[in-house]
């Protein structure tokens, strides 16, 4: 009797400090709403498309201590993206785009996403990297017209994952930024391209 009482008494006791032990759930962040006043984009657009490399699938945060181990890729385990990146630059990019009226049939704007990475660049200080190419497609076909490689870096205003989503948002602001002054440069240089880009 004694052994099945102590027994019982364990597995309540087991029972109880798991489920103390439940670990809480991530936080998840997005990009937020688009800043900025509105873009124009001159080049006719009618597609844009965002993809990834293969380690930027999942929704992990990744993080590199470029002071103490710079080969060494990392993830926040109490903080999540919303969706894996390539997402949601894609609906953020959108979001700025249709705001400024180029939804609709013209060119396509193939964009991968090489990295997506909060630094530290020593323990109190990091930045955001996004590293991006940039290819512009036909309506129809496969053949490239334009391309062109983007890197932006935006600091960090605290070295944490909170800090990196911030300074994420600012990133792809900018991207946004230079994407629309890089097509409206081949729409100014190139007319025969924005000739193409209307059939």
């Amino acid at each position: 009797m004694n052994t099945r009482l102590l027994a019982l008494l364990a597995t309540l006791l087991l029972s109880a400090c798991a489920g103390g032990l439940r670990m809480a759930e991530p936080m998840r962040y997005d990009l937020g709403a688009p800043g900025g006043s509105t873009l124009s984009w001159h080049l006719p657009l009618g597609a844009m498309d965002v993809e990834a490399v293969s380690w930027l699938s999942t929704s992990a945060m990744h993080y590199r201590l470029i002071y103490a181990e710079p080969l060494r890729r990392q993830s926040f385990t109490e903080s999540r993206w919303a969706a894996p990146p390539a997402e949601l630059l894609e609906g953020f990019l959108k979001r700025r785009q249709a705001g400024a009226g180029t939804v609709g049939s013209g060119c396509r704007l193939q964009l991968v996403l090489d990295e997506f990475e909060q630094r530290f660049d020593d323990a109190q200080a990091s930045h955001m990297l996004l590293e991006l190419r940039a290819i512009v497609l036909p309506v129809r076909g496969s053949d490239m017209l334009a391309r062109r490689a983007f890197r932006i870096k935006k600091p960090a205003t605290s070295a944490d994952a909170r800090g990196g989503v911030a300074a994420a948002h600012e990133a792809a602001n900018a991207l946004t930024e230079e994407l629309a002054a890089w097509t409206n440069d081949l729409a100014r240089d190139r007319p025969a391209l924005v000739e193409r880009c209307r059939l």
